[in-house]
Parts: structure tokens; sequence; C-alpha cells
């Protein structure tokens, strides 16, 4: 696929792609081009011409993505435009996906409590998609425009420099944790354990739906890696290093903190014993074992215990193995099953019934 360009008419590059439709309305660019260029389009709504191309193309072709060319942006521009990705995610794409579930809810004459199951699933990892974006609008993108501000500014007195100082870019890179773990093993599920009906079309729908949102949202956090995080830390070390602000000091701390305080908050008490806080099934079903045939039977019994919430060195202490044993374990059920997270792991022993939801009570 050829690389698109500012001379090609905006109808052809939809034509092209039309996955790139809700990208290039985030820019403000509605359909009815007519046999407007992009470049006119680009020049009609104010767009950088370059930029737009820059975007479009990285959304394009997955091995396209200039770097150097993305970091001479106006760090504003980014911003203002991760921001309209974060409102399409909020207000478009994310209440399809539960629409379409409800609808298959409604409709399906399947299994009604796995389909439920699987709804709350997603629903967990709206909550966390919601948090993740909602953390990125209200502190990192107007502490972003705060420093851009400060760094184009002739003469920045300390106190300014001091009152960004309880941030910085190095906190955003460690707390930028990937939401798109649980939307990859929720497709994974989906696929591999839940049989549809006369519903299929819809389940497809779905399927589908959740396939487009996880593209998206790589294509964002490659965006927000790869350029906002570089150039706004290249900023503040020009502001701040080496005194007030070191990446190396200020973030560090700050990340520190936070730490140390989840731990406080997560820890489990040396007096309560696992069985103090679940209960653990007697057996596995003969459906799961048929299910997970590539999964050793210590295997099966290590996922059990995961999907119970124990923690690796409670399973070590339960089966009598090493805690180095019980990390290959989980490695190799992660391997073999392809579902990387508790909570995916979790459903897909609920589903196939290797535990019940009383384990988990």
């Amino acid at each position: 696929m050829k690389l698109f360009t500012p001379d090609m008419k905006m109808a052809d590059v939809i034509h092209g792609n039309y996955l790139l439709m809700p990208v290039i309305n985030r820019f403000g660019v509605s359909l009815g081009v007519g046999e407007k260029t992009v470049r006119a389009v680009c020049q009609q709504h104010k767009i950088d011409v370059d930029f737009f191309l820059a975007i479009i193309n990285a959304y394009s072709h997955e091995h396209y993505f200039q770097e150097k060319k993305l970091q001479t942006f106006n760090v504003l521009i980014i911003v203002d435009y991760l921001q309209k990705t974060h409102r399409y995610y909020i207000e478009a794409q994310v209440p399809l996906i539960e629409k379409l579930l409800n609808n298959l809810l409604r409709k399906s004459s399947v299994d009604i409590k796995q389909l439920r199951l699987i709804k709350k699933f997603f629903l967990e990892y709206k909550q966390e998609l919601l948090n993740h974006l909602e953390r990125e609008d209200v502190t990192t993108f107007p502490y972003v425009r705060k420093v851009y501000r400060l760094f184009n500014t002739s003469h920045p007195t300390a106190g300014e420099k001091r009152a960004l100082s309880k941030y910085s870019m190095h906190v955003y890179e460690e707390e930028h944790n990937n939401v798109d773990e649980k939307l990859y093993d929720l497709k994974n599920i989906l696929i591999k354990y839940i049989r549809s009906d006369s519903t299929e079309q819809l389940y497809q729908e779905v399927i589908f739906e959740l396939f487009r949102l996880e593209k998206d949202i790589l294509d964002h956090t490659r965006i927000e890696d790869n350029i906002l995080l570089p150039l706004v830390a290249e900023m503040e070390d020009a502001l701040f290093y080496p005194a007030e602000h070191s990446k190396r000091t200020a973030g560090k701390n700050a990340l520190t903190r936070k730490m140390a305080k989840t731990f406080v908050t997560t820890e489990v008490k040396p007096s309560e014993s696992p069985q103090a806080l679940y209960r653990i099934p007697s057996h596995i079903s003969k459906t799961g074992t048929q299910q997970f045939e590539e999964l050793t039977k210590r295997e099966l019994e290590v996922l059990q215990l995961v999907a119970c919430g124990f923690l690796n060195k409670q399973i070590a202490d339960k089966l009598s193995i090493s805690l180095h044993t019980v990390i290959s374990h989980r490695k190799n059920i992660t391997r073999k099953l392809q579902i990387k997270t508790i909570a995916g792991l979790t459903v897909c022993a609920l589903l196939n019934g290797l535990i019940s939801p009383k384990n988990l009570t």
C-alpha cells in the first residue's frame, strides 16, 4: 500500500483505508469532502497537512512511524489530537461495544451466564480504560501544556519551576501501563470459548469492534510513548536539569512514594492464611480438562489457584513447590492459552468449569 500524499483526493484516502474515517474525523473533518485534495481539506480546516499525513500514514502502515518527523511538530498539536482520540473512545467506540454486548445478551440462546461473565469482564476493562484516560486528561496533558509554556518563556522564575516539580514525564512513563492486555484476553476468550448460535453476525460484530479498538489504542500508545514522552522529557531537561527537576530524582522519588503507599495498602498480613481468603476447588471438571489439553496437570492446578486470587508465594506453599517453579508454570500457562491477565485467566477458568463463583467469595 502506497503512502498517502498531500495531492491525493481525500475521498481516495478513505477508499484506501476505510478504518481511517474516525481518525480523520478527530481532526474536525466530516464526510462530504467532494473532489478536494488532502492539502485543500487541511487548509480549509486549518490543519497542519504534514502532521495529518504523519498520523494517517502511521495508522495505515504498520511499519511506518517517522519518529524524527513527528517530533518536529508542536507538542500542543500532538496533545490536542490525543485528547480528541480520548473523546472518540469514551463517546463512540466503547459505548458501541457495550451496546453490541447488550444486544447479544438479549438475543442469544446460548448460556446467558457465560455472556454475563464476558460483559462483566468488559465493564471492568472499560473502567480501567476510562481511569487511564482521565488520569492523562486531568494530570498529564495539563502538565505538558505548562511545561511547553514555561519552556517558551524567556526567563522562567524559580517559583514557576517549583510549581511543576511534583510531576514529570518519568512518573508518566512508569504509570503508563498498557491498557490493551485485557482487551486482547477478551477477544481471545470470545473466539476460543464462547459458542455462537443464531446471533453469529452480532457475535462477529462484537469481536470485530474489539479488534478495531485494540488496533486504535496500540497506534495511540505509540504516539504517546515514542513522540509525546521524549519531546516533553527533552523540554524538562532543558528547564530543570540538574537542579530542581531531574527526571532521575524528582520523578523517581514521587514514584517510590506512590509504590510504597500502594504496597502498604495491599499487603496481606502473615497471619492470614490463603484458606481464610478463598475456598479452593477440590477437583477439575472433565470439560475443563478437555479444553486445556495443552496444559499439564500441575499447570491446571496452578491455573486454578491463580484464578482464585492466590499470590505466587501462596501457590508455592500450597503445592509444595518452589517460587521459581510457580513462575515457570505461569509463563507456560500464558504462552499456551495466550491469555495475559489474571482477570482473563479467572474468566477462562470460570467458563470452563475449573472453578466456580463460590471459589471467589
